[in-house]
């Protein structure tokens, strides 16, 4: 979690989930959590990019163990 809390960590995955899944506005995610809309884009982008580098990790691990 690179210096990370866990709670900063879910707190950084609900924001991703409340975006994506939700259709909530960043402006709504950032009064929920007290946080500048500008910090509900910079989390969303970086776990965003956390997300599909997992994503391409996971698919590198399949084709390698199906080799």
């Amino acid at each position: 979690t690179r210096g990370g809390s866990v709670l900063t960590e879910d707190r950084n995955q609900e924001i991703l989930r409340l975006i994506d899944q939700q259709s909530m506005t960043k402006t709504d995610v950032a009064k929920r959590y007290n946080v500048s809309k500008q910090r509900v884009q910079q989390i969303y982008k970086r776990e965003k990019e956390r997300h599909v580098e997992n994503i391409r990790t996971a698919g590198d691990r399949e084709n390698n163990d199906a080799s």
